[in-house]
C-alpha cells in the first residue's frame, strides 16, 4: 500500500510524458493520411493505398501512393497518385504523377 502514491506518479509520467523520440516522429500512416486530408474538402471520404516504397537510408522513404476520393455518394470517385518523400517522419516533398506512370522507386545506384 505504501507503493501506490509511487506508482501513481510512474503511471501518470509515462501517460503524460512518452519519451522524446515517440512523440518526434509520426509514423509514417500518420504522415500519408495527414497529407491526404489536406488534399480534400472537409467531410470527404476518402482513402489512400501505398504502391511502393523505397527507403534511401533509415531517415528517408519515397512513398508511391494512390489515393481517391468521393465528395458526395452520387459523385463519382477521383483518383489520383502521388510520390511522397518523406524524412525523418515528416512529409519533405510531394509530387502529382500519372496514374499509369511507371515509377521505379529504387536508389539511382540500382539503375
Amino acid at each position: 500500500m505504501r507503493y501506490l502514491p509511487s506508482l501513481i506518479l510512474v503511471a501518470s509520467l509515462i501517460i503524460f510524458f512518452p519519451s522524446a523520440s515517440e512523440s518526434a516522429r509520426p509514423s509514417i500512416t500518420t504522415t500519408i493520411d495527414r497529407f491526404v486530408s489536406n488534399l480534400y474538402p472537409k467531410g470527404s471520404h476518402y482513402f489512400w493505398v501505398i504502391n511502393n516504397t523505397t527507403t534511401e537510408s533509415p531517415e528517408e522513404m519515397i512513398i508511391d501512393i494512390n489515393t481517391s476520393v468521393r465528395n458526395l455518394p452520387e459523385e463519382t470517385t477521383m483518383e489520383s497518385r502521388f510520390l511522397l518523400l518523406v524524412i525523418e517522419g515528416e512529409l519533405f516533398a510531394a509530387q502529382k504523377i500519372p496514374l499509369n506512370a511507371n515509377v521505379d522507386c529504387g536508389s539511382d545506384e540500382e539503375v
